[in-house]
């Protein structure tokens, strides 16, 4: 497994380069031939947390303010990262499908798929976090120091899901009825990661499955940096079962690397 995890990690060395460029790429042929071009970055996530924030809040009378911040903070603060990882978990595990040019291309590294897709929606991501940081000053919302762990946060949500696509490319690209078992996930992680509800209002035997969600954590990692207003370590309850399930991704993502693909370029 060394050698598998030497190869992937001198492999996005070497082409960090084109990496870059590729997500570019990516970000523009997106929304290419859209009039409002960018916008769109903004649009839909927007759209979601106000008709959500509608139904809370005014439809059925909860959504009240968390730990002093507004419940529209607390809302935005979930719903941007999921919008990041619902990409990663239904796109990012079926990215060789989605480029199977480049699977087929002679010489290049399967492992930059993922991580240049991860990039990709990862920037869009980073945006989300500026617009809502520039609301936030707009508003007079206060700011903390914990924002300054947002940059960490980021990165460890990056290495985790571009480990969790290439855990599980290689499956889907073997097999499309696992792929598209992988994207029914989507739902009830949406449901079921405390983006709409606080995981602190669940039962203690729920919040101790709920730390093993991975989105759970992401989630609640991004919201102590505006809304908690802690440091992600203060709370090694989540923090330990988190990194647990990290380091399994990317055992897997390294053994099914090794096993599978070779395979890849010729069932595509």
């Amino acid at each position: 497994m060394l050698a598998t995890l030497k190869q992937i990690l001198s492999e996005n060395w070497q082409w960090r380069h084109q990496i870059w460029d590729l997500a570019k790429i990516d970000l523009i042929k997106t929304y290419r031939g859209a009039a409002l071009g960018k916008v769109w970055l903004f649009t839909k996530p927007a759209v979601y947390i106000l008709v959500y924030w509608f139904t809370l809040s005014v439809g059925m009378r909860s959504g009240h303010d968390v730990n002093g911040q507004p419940f529209l903070l607390w809302l935005a603060t979930g719903v941007f990262p999921w919008f990041f990882m619902s990409d990663a978990i239904n796109t990012g595990s079926d990215v060789y499908r989605r480029y199977p040019y480049l699977v087929n291309r002679l010489k290049f590294p399967l492992s930059v798929i993922s991580t240049f897709y991860t990039l990709s929606i990862m920037i869009i991501f980073a945006c989300t976090m500026l617009f809502t940081i520039a609301v936030c000053l707009l508003t007079g919302v206060h700011l903390s120091r914990y924002l300054l762990q947002l940059p960490l946060v980021m990165v460890i949500m990056f290495v985790f899901w571009v480990a969790w696509s290439i855990m599980l490319s290689p499956l889907g690209a073997v097999s499309k009825d696992f792929s598209n078992l992988i994207k029914t996930l989507s739902t009830p992680f949406f449901w079921l990661s405390g983006i709409l509800f606080q995981l602190s209002s669940l039962p203690e035997i729920g919040q101790r499955v709920m730390a093993f969600n991975p989105v759970a954590w992401c989630v609640e990692a991004v919201r102590g940096c505006f809304v908690y207003k802690e440091w992600i370590w203060e709370r090694p309850d989540e923090l330990i079962p988190f990194l647990v399930v990290f380091a399994v991704v990317v055992l897997l993502a390294l053994r099914n690397f090794k096993r599978l693909y070779k395979e890849v370029p010729d069932v595509l």
